[in-house]
C-alpha cells in the first residue's frame, strides 16, 4: 500500500512537472508569436541584423553597416506610416547609432529616437511586449541632462518599471533596468535584476540579442558584486566612546 502511495505521489509529480512544462513552452509560443504577429518579415530580418552588429561586431567595424540599416528603417517607416513597431525599431537602431557616437551627433540621433518613440506610445504603447519603454527608459538614463539634453534619471527608471509592468520576465526590460540600477550604485537590486536576467530563457525569434544580453549580465553581475564588497567594506564603523 505504502509503494502504491509512492508511486502515485511520483506520477502525480511527473503529470505536474509535464503540465508546467507545457506551460512554459506556451508562454515562449506566446512571446514569440507577440513579434511574429507585430512584425513584417522585413523587420524582423532587420532586427537579427541589428542584434548581430550590437553583439557580435566590433565597435570599430559596425558603423557603416548601422548607418545604412538605420536608412532602410527609415524607409520602412515611411512605406509604413503608423506601424509602431516599424517606428520602435528604428529607434533602436539609432539608440545604438547614438550610444556608439558619443557626441553632439549622438545627442541628435537619441533626440530622433526619443521622437520616433513617442510617437509609437501614442498609437500602442505595449507594442512588442514592452520594448518601447525599456528603449526609452535606456535614453533617458544614458543621454546628458539639461542644458545639453533630455537624460533624467527619475524618468528613466519611470519607463524601464513600464516595462517591467508590461512584462516581468523581459530579458531586455531586466538587463537594462540592471543596468540603471548599477550606475545609480543600488547595488543589490543591481544584482538581483542581472540574476534574473540569467535565469530567462532565451527567446526563439530573438537568440542573437538574447544571448549577447546575457553575457553583458554576467560581466556586470561581478561588477555589481565587487562594487556592493567594496561598499560594504567602506562602511564607517561605530565610533569609538572610550
Amino acid at each position: 500500500m505504502g509503494f502504491l502511495c509512492c508511486s502515485a505521489q511520483r506520477l502525480s509529480k511527473i503529470t505536474v512537472m509535464k503540465k508546467l512544462s507545457v506551460c512554459i513552452l506556451l508562454f515562449l509560443f506566446y512571446q514569440s508569436s507577440i513579434w511574429a504577429t507585430e512584425m513584417s518579415p522585413a523587420l524582423l530580418e532587420m532586427s537579427e541584423r541589428w542584434a548581430i552588429l550590437k553583439f557580435d561586431t566590433e565597435l570599430d567595424q559596425r558603423r557603416e553597416p548601422l548607418q545604412a540599416l538605420a536608412a532602410e528603417m527609415d524607409q520602412v517607416v515611411n512605406e509604413q506610416p503608423g506601424n509602431p513597431a516599424a517606428m520602435v525599431w528604428q529607434a533602436v537602431v539609432l539608440s545604438t547609432l547614438a550610444k556608439d557616437s558619443g557626441n553632439m551627433t549622438g545627442l541628435g540621433l537619441a533626440k530622433r529616437a526619443k521622437r520616433l518613440l513617442e510617437q509609437a506610445e501614442s498609437i500602442d504603447p505595449t507594442v512588442l511586449d514592452g520594448t518601447l519603454y525599456t528603449v526609452l527608459g535606456s535614453l533617458y538614463y544614458q543621454v546628458p541632462g539639461y542644458p545639453l539634453g533630455f537624460g533624467d534619471d527619475e524618468k528613466a527608471e519611470q519607463h524601464l518599471l513600464k516595462a517591467l509592468d508590461v512584462n516581468s520576465d523581459n530579458i531586455d526590460a531586466n538587463f537594462y533596468y540592471g543596468e540603471f540600477l548599477l550606475q545609480e550604485k543600488r547595488f543589490q537590486s543591481a544584482i538581483e535584476a542581472f540574476e534574473k536576467v540569467l535565469t530567462l530563457p532565451i527567446r526563439a525569434n530573438n537568440r542573437v540579442a538574447d544571448a549577447g544580453l546575457k553575457r553583458a549580465a554576467k560581466a556586470a553581475l561581478s561588477t555589481a558584486k565587487k562594487q556592493l564588497q567594496l561598499k560594504d567594506v567602506n562602511q564607517p564603523g561605530f565610533p569609538h566612546v572610550f
